[in-house]
């Protein structure tokens, strides 16, 4: 059986006994004793509103919360979920169900009193079952990116060349073009070593400074733009605005940049490419536009080669409730739409 269903047994039988606990105590017990032996409805309605209270809080409020890390938005949800519930089940009790459950009316301030108690216990229940699971998911999640990092941490092992030798390489070749008066040469050899450098030390950081990441897609599109032919009609833009210095994990949203380059310049007819990057109040708003059809210049290597696949993942693991990603394939275009609460970014260790 799995855990799931075993977790899902385990609290219909707690909500059961307690529910069958309270039908036989309350016919026997002071002013709580029944006349008619009709408990039925106002007992299950109570345990139905206690019961969506209960997992209102533990499964939905708890985790959001936490994702966002916005403590005050949290306990006020709570409060007013607390309060709200204690409110309802107080009327219900006085205005419909007083008669039926007891042999005396009783004051609407002791039934709030009484409510204000028993809800007291059922919230405080409520977050550490709600803060646990949230503990336990956060624990498996880091667990999984662990061995995700190692696999990669192998992968890159495996691959990499000696990167002295190459930045070493890069730098006699940018001198070579710079002596002889190749400008445009150098230009490419400049930018190519900067992507490079960036990938295998500055991008090893859990979170790097948005303007890096910006730097870093321009120098990739002017270094594409200098291997499309002048033939090939294409209209390229990348626009960005930032309110205030942000962080964002590194290489997030290159991946973006390079299928729209990979599929978005056409040989037979004139494309485009239009990236719009704006960040206000920790919101990252990104887009990229591409034409979509015809034929693609596929000669066009790709740097770093994520795809979008990966990414979707990163997304989940690194802000999994803060991230909002819709594609749309509608030839002849394609873009995507990409938002990113940066503040709910979630750090993982791994050791």
């Amino acid at each position: 059986m799995k855990r799931k269903h075993f977790e899902i047994i385990i609290h219909v039988f707690i909500w059961v006994s307690a529910y069958l606990l309270f039908a036989l105590l309350a016919d026997t017990i002071g002013v709580f004793s029944s006349r008619q032996h009709t408990l039925f409805y106002p007992l299950t309605i109570g345990t139905l509103i206690n019961a969506a209270m209960f997992y209102t809080a533990a499964l939905v409020i708890i985790p959001r919360g936490a994702a966002l890390k916005k403590t005050k938005l949290l306990v006020f949800r709570l409060l007013l979920l607390y309060m709200g519930a204690t409110l309802i089940k107080s009327f219900i009790d006085f205005f419909f169900f007083d008669s039926i459950v007891s042999t005396q009316k009783e004051p609407f301030e002791e039934q709030v009193v009484i409510n204000v108690v028993f809800d007291f216990i059922l919230i405080t229940m409520a977050m550490a079952y709600g803060f646990t699971l949230t503990w336990l998911k956060r624990e498996k999640q880091q667990q999984a990116t662990r061995q995700e990092k190692l696999a990669a941490e192998l992968n890159f092992l495996k691959a990499q060349i000696n990167p002295h030798f190459l930045f070493n390489t890069l730098n006699t070749a940018y001198a070579s073009a710079s002596l002889y008066g190749d400008t445009r040469t150098a230009g490419i050899i400049d930018r190519l070593s900067y992507l490079i450098r960036y990938m295998l030390y500055e991008s090893n950081e859990d979170r790097v400074l948005l303007q890096q990441e910006i730097r870093y897609i321009e120098h990739y599109i002017e270094l594409q733009q200098h291997r499309i032919s002048d033939e090939i009609k294409a209209d390229i833009r990348f626009l960005h605005t930032i309110d205030a210095p942000q962080y964002i994990a590194p290489l997030l949203l290159l991946p973006f940049v390079e299928n729209a380059f990979k599929h978005g310049i056409r040989l037979d007819e004139p494309s485009y490419i239009d990236i719009q990057l704006t960040v206000a109040k920790d919101i990252l708003s990104f887009s990229v536009k591409n034409s979509n059809g015809g034929t693609p210049v596929t000669v066009i290597p790709q740097v770093g080669g994520v795809g979008l696949t990966n990414v979707k993942k990163r997304l989940s693991l690194l802000y999994p409730a803060g991230h909002q990603l819709r594609i749309n394939n509608h030839p002849p275009h394609f873009d995507i739409r990409l938002e990113i609460n940066l503040n709910s970014y979630e750090m993982y260790s791994g050791g």
